[in-house]
Formats: structure tokens, sequence, C-alpha cells
């Protein structure tokens, strides 16, 4: 008797919302030397207002608007840095750009970001290019015009600085830009009454005695006009545009990008002119502050017999009661780190201070205590966070099973490379097979990723499992090692009571006893 196999339909009953709309948003960047930038700029961002608007099947998130920025590097593009967060919250379907080089003239930044964008479900279309990357097989062509937008960017900067550097030469360079207590007209710098009153104050404080911070605060509090920052006062104290001359090039930009701009240190030749406006102050006082500067750099950095690579701890030493980093001072000979606010405030810290070695010897002894409590301190934590993350999902662990997966997938993958070496598996059939499965392997790892970057408990489940690889890894300690510091520490606080808490990069922080500093 034949079975008859029955066949019931279940009949769909979800389906695509097709009349949602399409979440557009639109990147506008007016390059920093157009002349008509202004006007230029909101015409980009009325024009993509107006086509989107018009466009039913569309539906407007943002205008994203970066004014007079360069393109040679995202750095300092604020509203480039929001558009690339909301893309990571899956807040943006596709972006409009006018152009390849409106987006960037850095080739490598722009594939990458192109890659970004479309791992997390986010097409560009460039208008004047005709370049979209939805239905774009291949970025060679995108490629092509970045490098060549690049190449253009490098040139502009080349011949913008060539020309400078000759009229720097010749003595026919226009300054830019007026420095505080001066104001540009058409016979160059003239002197602001206001703005030159508080600049002889600044460097009659600084001839009291008062350091930089100090005097910051002083005359923030006197004049309340302007902030002034102890990077301000520090440039206005060895400025000679103050005593009537300019020294030209004092830095300069890069051949490379991103463009940067680099203190000239003596790859460039500079250009000193003397007399060239009216001074606010008289030579003798400008040069006198000049010495005394030079002299308490001397008494504090030079000659100590410490060089700059031993200073590792620089920016990673922190005051826990100011919030004020640690500098370092050197002690007949030896480096010591004390807390920065210390006598360059009215409001004194008394934090401890440290030899360099003591903050070294405490690494070691805070790492050799982690390694022999690993399984207390690290393992069961991850077991309890990974509990706790499970029993939130149902009883799943995405990353666990995605791991599972890849496993698994390059297994086979070593595999057929086994089978092709031996002859047992064709060409065709082996780059067939391997194909495959590198693009499964690829979008997992895609989708691992961006479960790390959206879920703030799946990172730090993985921060944890980092950290318990590299304990693992590493023999106990006999003296200090700076690469293991980098991979697991962030910084260290100084406490109250002398203690030194290291925070780690899994956000832990482990505290160590110590001598008290001295």
């Amino acid at each position: 008797m034949n079975n008859v196999k029955e066949v019931r339909i279940i009949k769909a009953t979800r389906q695509d919302d097709l009349s949602d709309k399409l979440r557009v948003a639109a990147y506008c960047r007016v390059s920093s030397d157009e002349n008509d930038h202004l006007d230029s700029f909101y015409a980009q961002v009325r024009y993509y207002t107006d086509y989107i608007r018009v466009n039913e099947n569309m539906r407007l998130v943002d205008i994203y608007a970066d004014e007079g920025i360069t393109g040679t590097s995202m750095a300092k593009r604020d509203d480039f840095k929001r558009l690339v967060a909301d893309i990571k919250k899956k807040k943006i379907d596709r972006v409009l750009v006018k152009s390849v080089t409106r987006f960037a003239r850095n080739s490598l930044e722009c594939i990458e970001n192109v890659r970004l964008f479309k791992a997390h479900g986010a097409s560009i279309f460039f208008e004047n290019d005709n370049i979209d990357t939805e239905r774009m097989n291949s970025e060679m062509i995108l490629y092509i015009k970045s490098a060549f937008a690049q190449g253009e960017a490098i040139s502009a900067s080349r011949r913008m600085c060539v020309s400078n550097r000759m009229r720097m030469a010749d003595g026919t360079y226009n300054l830019s830009k007026a420095p505080f207590g001066y104001r540009l007209d058409k016979d160059g710098l003239v002197v602001e009454p206001r703005e030159a009153e508080i600049v002889k104050k600044i460097f009659e404080l600084y001839l009291s005695g008062m350091g930089d911070c100090l005097i910051s605060q002083t005359v923030n509090e006197q004049y309340k006009e302007q902030r002034f920052t102890i990077k301000a006062i520090s440039y206005i104290l060895s400025n000679e545009r103050y005593i009537g001359d300019c020294l030209l090039q004092k830095s300069y930009s890069t051949n490379t990008l991103p463009l940067t701009k680099k203190v000239n240190n003596g790859e460039l030749p500079k250009y000193y002119y003397t007399g060239t406006h009216e001074p606010i102050l008289d030579k003798a006082v400008f040069y006198k502050v000049q010495a005394m500067r030079k002299e308490r750099k001397d008494k504090f950095y030079v000659n100590t017999g410490v060089s700059d690579t031993n200073v590792f701890l620089q920016k990673k030493v922190y005051c826990r009661h100011c919030g004020w980093a640690y500098k370092k001072k050197i002690r007949n000979g030896e480096l010591y780190w004390c807390c920065h606010k210390q006598g360059m405030t009215t409001d004194a810290c008394r934090a401890p201070a440290y030899a360099d070695r003591t903050l070294r010897q405490a690494f070691v002894k805070m790492f050799n205590t982690l390694k022999q409590n690993s399984r207390a301190v690290i393992h069961e934590t991850l077991l309890q966070m990974q509990t706790l993350k499970m029993r939130a999902n149902g009883g799943k662990n995405e990353i666990a099973e995605i791991d599972k997966e890849i496993l698994s997938l390059s297994e086979q993958n070593r595999i057929y490379s086994e089978l092709f070496a031996q002859h047992i598996l064709d060409e065709v059939s082996f780059y067939e097979q391997t194909d495959k499965l590198q693009n499964r392997i690829t979008e997992l790892r895609s989708r691992r990723l961006k479960i790390l970057n959206d879920d703030e408990d799946e990172n730090s489940i993985e921060q944890l499992r980092a950290l318990e690889r590299i304990v693992a890894e590493y023999d106990f300690l006999a003296m200090f090692d700076a690469g293991l510091f980098g991979k697991v520490a962030e910084r260290i606080y100084v406490e109250s009571s002398g203690d030194l808490t290291f925070r780690l990069r899994c956000g832990m922080e482990l505290t160590v006893k110590t001598e008290d500093g001295i």
C-alpha cells in the first residue's frame, strides 16, 4: 500500500511593510579653501532637504553638515562623526553625498567608512560621480575616485605651502590672523588698547613669580570678557609679536594624509623680521620673561639623567581626590610623580607623590596577585555575567553560538585545504567551497562585531575574556613590563589614603596597598 503524503500549506501571515519609507540622510561638506563657502554650504543643505522631501518613498532623518572643514581627515568633522554614530545605531538606511570629494579626500578613510556603513545596513549614493554603494560590486572605482581626490588635496596643499614660503622669504607674506592684543587692518597689525593692557598684566604676573596656571586663574577672575587657558597664557608669554617682531613658519603642514600641523623644530627654515609693527612690550621685559621660562624648564626637565623613553607613565597617573593628572619631577636624579595641582593653584592638593619605581613595582604586585587569583577574580565574574546575560536573553548566548559556528566553519576550511593539497579535490570545487565558507565566516564576524558594539554587557564580557587570555599567557612578573601594562591597564589612581588603584581595560578596578608617597 502506497503511503500518500499529505501537504498542508500554511499561508504567510507576516509580510514586509512595503509602504515603509526609506530613512535617508544627507552629508554636506564645504571645503575650507572655497571663497563662497557660506553660500555653497547653505545651498547644499537646502538642496538635500528639498530633494528628500519631494521623494515619497524617502523620509528625512537629518542633514549632517560640516562647514569650512577640510576633508583630508575626519578628526575635526563633528557632524560626520555624528553621522557615523547614527549609522551604527541603525537610524539610517541611505546617505546622499554630492561627490566623493565631499565625503573624504583620504582614500583609506573613504573605503573604511563605506565598509562600515555597509556593515550596518546603510548605502551611500555619490550624486556627481553616479556611484551607488548598494549596487557596486567592486570598490575599485570608488578607490580610484578617492585616490584622485587625495592627490588633488596633497597637490593643493603643497602649492600653498611653497607659495607661502616664497612670500615669507621675500617679505611679502601677509598675516591671516592677529594675535591677542592686536587687530588686522590694511596696514598690518594695529594695537588694541584694552587687550594690550591684559597682555602687559600677564607678563607682569609672570615676573612676580606666578606660573601659567595661576596666571590663568588670576586673569580670568579680573577680566571677565574672555577666558584664558593655560595654553593661551603660555603662547602669549612666548610670542615675539608683542615686541614688534615677527617669526614666520613656526609650524608646517605634513605632505601626507591626513594633513597635520607640526611644530617646526628645525625641519624647515624660519624667517624672523624685526620692527614690522607697533610693540606692546619693552624688549627688556620680554627677554627677561624668556630667560625665566628657560630657567624653570631647565630646572625640572633638562640634565636630569632621565630620558623620555623612561617616562612611560606620563598621562597614566591621576589623583582620585582632585581629578588632576600627575606630573613628573626630578629629585636627586630620580623620577617622581606628584599631583599637577600642587603649586599650581591656591587650592592645593594633598595627595602623596610617588617614585616612578614604586608605581612600577605596584603594577607588578597587582598583576601577580591577579594572576594568582585569576579564577576567583576573573573567571567567576565572567561566569556570573554570562549566566545573567543568558537569563535576560531567554537562555540564548548569541556570541557563543557565533563563535561555535565560526570554529566549525574554520575546521571545514582546513579539511578542504588538506584535500586540495593531496589532489583529492579539484581546484574549481576547492575555491567554490572555500569561498562559501569564507563569506559565511565574514558575515558571522560582522554580526559578532555589531553585537559587541551595540550591547554594552556583551562588550564587557568580551573584555573580561580578553583579560583572562592575557593573564593566562603571561608568567608571574619579576619586573615591570610596559607592553603588558598597555594591554591590561588604562590608568593608575592615587587614593587619598595613599593606596594605588589600577583601572583595567575591562572596567575592573584593583587596589594595591603600598608605602606612603614621599
